[in-house]
């Protein structure tokens, strides 16, 4: 049974591969950053139709943050353009106000192996993220 209905193999491929992997991922997360509320993710989106985006991650929910802070830094896969030769991209990313991205894997067009071969170090930088409480500022 899928999370989500109407899909393309690709969708449904993602989503086999991807919400066990962020599943596992959750103690190491818990473990590493237990201030943190982490929990997995998937839905789909577009303005044609909701149905024209698919997104896949871990978000993780930061206690006790400043009002001008962002209060969630997530693990984003999406897959567009479903039509015209699915697009990938992954990354690290704080909500708002910062809307940061603090780790980007160049993806081309559907290669599902370099994604799978980014998820370590996408995983290993929300980790890093999460404990650190905050956006880097500083580029590294």
């Amino acid at each position: 049974m899928t999370v989500l209905s109407h899909t393309h193999p690709l969708v449904l491929q993602l989503e086999n591969d991807l919400l066990p992997l962020f599943r596992a991922a959750l103690a190491p997360l818990a473990a590493a950053a237990p201030q943190v509320l982490a929990s997995v993710f998937a839905f789909s989106s577009g303005t044609a139709s909701a149905f024209e985006d698919y997104h896949f991650g871990i978000s993780c929910l930061l206690e006790d943050v400043p009002e001008d802070a962002a209060e969630e830094v997530a693990l984003l896969v999406s897959v567009t353009g479903l039509d015209a030769g699915a697009r990938l991209s992954a990354k690290v990313v704080w909500g708002q106000p910062s809307g940061l991205v603090e780790m980007q894997a160049g993806l081309q067009s559907g290669d599902v192996h370099a994604l799978h071969a980014a998820l370590p170090d996408l995983l290993a930088s929300l980790q890093q993220a999460a404990s650190r409480g905050r956006p880097d500022v500083t580029g590294a």
